[in-house]
Order: C-alpha cells, then sequence, then structure tokens
C-alpha cells in the first residue's frame, strides 16, 4: 500500500514584492502525510489561528493527538512555529527525529514510501521529503520552491544562504519528482517533458551560438587568395591571413609571425 498526501492548509507569501507593498504575510504550505501508521504534519507554521490546523486534521477524521509525527522542512520559524500543537508527536528535522529528550539520526528511508534528503540552499538545514503515492512521487520541499517554479532563478531568492546549492537542490527535485509541494503555493504537477524541452532548447542555442563564433567567415586574403575563417586572420591587418602578416616580430598587437614558423 502506498503513501498518501494532502494539503492541509495552503500557504502564502508576499515577501518578494514586501519592499514595494510595505507589510510582509506569510504562512508556509501545511501538509498531512500517511503512511501505514505514519500521521504527519509537514511545516505547521506561522498562522492567523491555530484552530485552522486543527479544522483542517478534524476534515481528515484527525484529531492533534492523533499526529505522531511533525516534520519541519528548514529552520525558518514561519514553518516551524506552531510544532508544540502535537503533544504525541516525534519531531523530524535536519538534525535528526526528535522523541521527547532524546535525538537520533534519522536513514534516508523513514518507510518503504517516504525517503528524506538534504537539499540545502535556501537554507542549510532544509530538507525534502520524497512520498511515493499512487499518483507518483510527491516532493514536499519546503522553501527550495516558493510557489510554482518560483522563483525562476535561485539568486531571485532573497533568503537563499547558497544559491548554487539551490540550483543543485533544484535540479535534484526536478528529476526526480512527478508533484511538487512548495513552501507556500499549492502542489503542482511538475512537467519534466517541459522541463526536458527547456533544456534542448537552451543546448540548440549554446551550440548555435558556438556555430556562430567558430563559422568561417567568407573573405579572401588580398595577397594569396586563401579563404580565411576568424581565427585565420591578421590582428593588425585583417584583410591578410597570418601566412602574409606584414608585422615583425617586435609587434605587440597579434604573433602571426611567430605562426609562420
Amino acid at each position: 500500500m502506498l503513501a498518501e498526501v494532502k494539503v492541509l492548509v495552503l500557504g502564502v507569501s508576499n515577501a518578494e514584492s514586501v519592499i514595494e507593498n510595505g507589510e510582509e504575510h506569510t504562512q508556509p504550505t501545511i501538509t498531512l502525510v500517511r503512511d501505514k501508521d505514519f500521521v504527519m504534519v509537514v511545516d505547521p507554521g506561522v498562522l492567523e489561528n491555530q484552530q485552522v490546523l486543527v479544522e483542517a486534521l478534524k476534515k481528515e477524521n484527525l484529531t492533534v493527538q492523533d499526529v505522531n509525527v511533525v516534520c519541519i522542512t528548514h529552520s525558518h520559524l514561519d514553518h516551524y512555529r506552531n510544532i508544540g500543537m502535537f503533544p504525541n508527536a516525534k519531531a523530524i528535522d535536519y538534525y535528526g527525529v526528535w522523541d521527547k529528550t532524546t535525538i537520533v539520526t534519522w536513514s534516508e528511508d523513514l518507510t518503504d514510501n517516504i525517503k528524506v534528503l538534504h537539499t540545502p540552499g535556501h537554507d542549510y538545514t532544509s530538507i525534502t521529503l520524497f512520498v511515493t503515492t499512487k499518483d507518483g512521487v510527491v516532493a514536499i520541499c519546503g522553501d527550495v520552491f516558493w510557489r510554482e517554479n518560483y522563483p525562476r532563478d535561485p539568486h531571485d531568492d532573497v533568503f537563499a544562504s547558497n544559491p548554487e546549492r539551490l540550483k543543485e537542490s533544484r535540479e535534484m527535485i526536478l528529476r526526480d519528482a512527478d508533484w511538487i509541494v512548495p513552501g507556500h503555493g499549492p502542489m503542482y504537477k511538475n512537467d519534466r517533458a517541459a522541463e526536458e524541452e527547456k533544456e534542448r532548447e537552451q543546448m540548440a542555442e549554446k551550440r548555435n551560438e558556438e556555430g556562430i563564433r567558430n563559422q568561417k567567415v567568407t573573405i579572401a586574403c588580398k595577397r594569396c587568395g586563401m579563404q580565411m575563417s576568424q581565427k585565420d586572420k591578421c590582428r593588425c591587418r585583417p584583410y591578410l591571413c597570418f601566412r602574409c602578416c606584414e608585422c615583425g616580430l617586435d609587434c605587440n598587437n597579434c604573433s602571426c609571425s611567430h605562426r609562420k614558423s
């Protein structure tokens, strides 16, 4: 039997426009994961009222006492503010599995259907859950993505501790997940075909640019008549090839005299 994933509370954030709009408003996407005897809430962060989460659990025929695991995707307060709501739950974060006053290192395979991996970049403590469901693998990744494919460029994540590591974490998620639960938006389908097409377009554009740089220029040396490419031209006298270059060995602009030998 496979696991189940359900968004309990939809996250929001205006952090990217707070400079223009003034006061920041944020709450994380809070997710429920069920796998056999695992009843896990992910990122029970800031809310207007804890009753919002209580009511969301009630719709799933659950109470806060039924939750036996709480997972925190990273150590930013907006994602873990309400972790104390669950008196019977163990807690999982980057550092390990916490059970009252004890802590042990987590295994990558929490269950047969739930894998946890370190995905740094937005924050060094970022982890992502990869949950195998009947609809495919769901990656619950916190702020590795804020919303669907946002920010598009990891360097535009104003809170990122390491944009290059964030880029690597995103690439792994995009490679392995069928669905993504971002930090502050609804779950969305990872369109791998679109990403692959984008990569193909980028590679074709790169090859085209290299081709333009390397293509032969249809101009002949004015002295010997040889067709010249860019690399065959004398830098001082581009109408001559390096074989017919008139520069001396003391020329500071090109090395044609050396190439002739």
